[in-house]
């Protein structure tokens, strides 16, 4: 795992003094080793100091730490370059087939496995590819760069194209650093991270940055200077497989076992995250059946009891006999809050992500990699808002005048922030009728609401009117008829949650730390199996059947298998008061950065949130969290 940046450009050159400053903005993905390599596009020459293509890598060295792994990598005639961030955990039975080719390999990374399958594969090559990765490959030849990001979009990767330039890397203060923005914040993307409290791709909080979708490749042609998208996977929940229950469990089972084993390879110390929970415990309890393996354990509690998950995690390490620490977060929001949101190159407000940058920076001391249980929720119907917004499937045959109806009166609706109780349960109503099943999922994440974010934005009706999800959701749906209900929703979380809200905390987390993080749920293998399973066999007594049946028969307790879902829940509410200072500063002083939000609603938030026992923590969280990043980085 690693950080990669490059440029392109038809009308200009570029240094390696300026790569080596965006190399430098993101020395934190890979603190082992740094590259860069200039090219010319014409010759095929590699310069000294200047050129029209540039690559650059940082590394965190986790497969063959020699010299050979070094990066940017070229194959041996050099007419075919990459630079990558990733590990591609099949890459051993992809080389030997690539030997039986007749390929010769120097190193022991997957990096230049990349390289020759791409030589003899083209485009197809991500298809053979398990694991997470984002690169970029420049072909001599083919006079093209070809960038990819992986199927659920573990790793990130940004862009700018201008029509003359093409700029990448892993994040985008990088691309900031090129001088190639102009740094204009787009509001639509404002609002949709106040609903999602994520920027879902293929935007960014910036105009002309984008985000390469999870699933996708990108083709650049350096003569044409055509840039094309296009997506090689997506989620697939039909047909459903025709098997037993009993005989599903068994193959899950053993398609889970052989995707935390191969996240196993390294030639550095592995641990795992456990939080006791029911995804991490499976981890474990998997582990802990491979003969002679020592497994380390993590955990990270908080001294309210009500929040603190350590004493489960005790119980699952001390069955399974692992290696097991523990830390204890007693975060100052005060000192540390703007570094967390920082790390993030564009607003991020899962207050998880607390909690999660701490235990990634003490884990950091201790090994390079973790396996974490990211993923098992939007695969196996882990959230209990599945449920909830099932029961809402009737929304789907709402005539579309009553829908549109709905809507429009919500502007008339006077503002109060209970949604349980008067006219916050009637606002609550209404924006749910005004939609699809699918349209109102939103109102399940926590985020802002149509009708509050119209008062926020100062009466804009274009909040009423906005769609929350991105146009790849849609289109997804237009070509999937007949999904469930259920399957419809997880297909959303697959589709834009999973990877641009949960797995971009793991890896911000663990980059900003030096620790790569690794998720055996989101396996290939795994992911295209559980999606075609029946849907009771994920949900019919309890969420996570399967799973928690699994778990059970390793001989864990029942009230650790069915203990009520608890997530990474930091105690927000309580640190929002210990950090009431803050919170003025950043939502009410006359140079907040959220000058653009109608000043007397914050207030009314703020006020609310003190004055009445419903908690507005997380709206709070989410726009402290807009202020503190808008601050630092406009």
């Amino acid at each position: 795992m690693c950080g990669i940046v490059g440029v392109f450009s038809n009308k200009t050159s570029f240094d390696k003094a300026k790569v080596r400053e965006m190399l430098n903005s993101i020395a934190h993905r890979g603190p082992d080793d740094s590259g860069i390599v200039a090219i010319d596009t014409n010759t095929n020459q590699v310069g000294e100091d200047r050129s029209n293509l540039l690559f650059g890598h940082r590394r965190l060295s986790i497969l063959d730490l020699s010299s050979l792994g070094h990066q940017p990598m070229a194959t041996k005639d050099k007419k075919i370059w990459i630079t990558y961030n990733g590990e591609i955990f099949n890459f051993i039975e992809i080389r030997e087939n690539l030997r039986k080719k007749g390929y010769g390999f120097t190193s022991n990374t997957d990096t230049e496995v990349i390289l020759y399958a791409y030589k003899e594969y083209g485009h197809d090559c991500i298809k053979m590819f398990r694991g997470f990765f984002a690169f970029c490959i420049y072909d001599f030849n083919k006079q093209e760069l070809f960038l990819a990001r992986d199927r659920l979009g573990s790793k990130p990767l940004k862009y700018f194209f201008d029509g003359q330039t093409l700029a990448f890397s892993s994040e985008i203060q990088a691309l900031l650093k090129l001088g190639v923005s102009d740094k204009e914040i787009d509001y639509q993307s404002v609002s949709q991270f106040l609903s999602l409290k994520y920027v879902p791709a293929p935007r960014t909080i910036f105009k002309d940055i984008k985000k390469l979708p999870a699933g996708n490749f990108m083709i650049f042609n350096l003569d044409s200077k055509k840039l094309t998208i296009e997506q090689y996977w997506q989620p697939e929940f039909e047909p459903k497989i025709d098997i037993s229950y009993s005989d599903a469990k068994y193959k899950t089972k053993e398609l889970l076992k052989d995707a935390i084993n191969i996240r196993m390879i390294s030639d550095v110390p592995v641990g795992v995250f456990l939080s006791g929970g029911i995804d991490s415990s499976a981890i474990v309890a998997l582990l802990a059946e491979q003969p002679s393996q020592q497994i380390n354990t993590f955990s990270v509690g908080f001294s309210n009891s009500k929040f603190d998950e350590r004493p489960y995690a005790q119980r699952i390490a001390k069955k399974f006999n692992t290696n097991h620490t523990e830390f204890l977060v007693e975060p100052n929001l005060k000192s540390d809050l703007e570094k967390i949101v920082t790390n993030y190159d564009e607003p991020f407000a899962d207050p998880s992500m607390i909690p999660t940058y701490y235990l990634s920076k003490e884990v950091s001391s201790h090994v390079k990699v973790v396996l974490g249980g990211d993923g098992a929720d939007e695969m196996l119907s882990g959230y209990k808002r599945y449920a909830i917004q099932r029961r809402n499937s009737f929304l789907n045959y709402l005539p579309n005048w009553y829908k549109s109806s709905n809507k429009s009166l919500l502007k008339y609706i006077p503002s109060v922030f209970d949604k349980n109780t008067g006219w916050g349960k009637v606002s609550r109503l209404l924006e749910s009728l005004s939609g699809d099943m699918v349209d109102t999922y939103y109102l399940r994440l926590s985020g802002f609401s149509k009708k509050q974010k119209y008062d926020l934005f100062g009466q804009d009706a274009y909040q009423i009117n906005q769609e929350i999800w991105g146009k790849d959701v849609y289109d997804y749906f237009s070509t999937h008829l007949n999904l469930s209900n259920i399957d419809r929703l997880m297909a959303v979380d697959q589709i834009t949650h999973l990877p641009e809200y949960i797995l971009a905390k793991s890896d911000i987390s663990g980059m900003a730390n030096g620790l790569e993080v690794r998720t055996p749920f989101i396996d290939v293998k795994v992911v295209e199996w559980i999606n075609k399973l029946d849907s009771s066999f994920k949900n019919k007594d309890y969420s996570k059947r399967i799973l928690k049946d699994i778990l059970r028969e390793s001989g864990v307790d029942q009230d650790i298998v069915h203990r009520k879902k608890a997530g990474f829940t930091p105690p927000l509410r309580q640190w929002m008061k210990d950090s009431d200072s803050v919170l003025q500063h950043y939502l009410l002083s006359k140079d907040s950065t959220l000058n653009f939000l109608d000043a007397n609603y914050l207030r009314q938030i703020y006020n609310d949130n003190l004055s009445t026992d419903y908690s507005m923590s997380n709206n709070l969280f989410t726009l402290l969290v807009l202020g503190v990043w808008l601050e630092k980085n406009i």
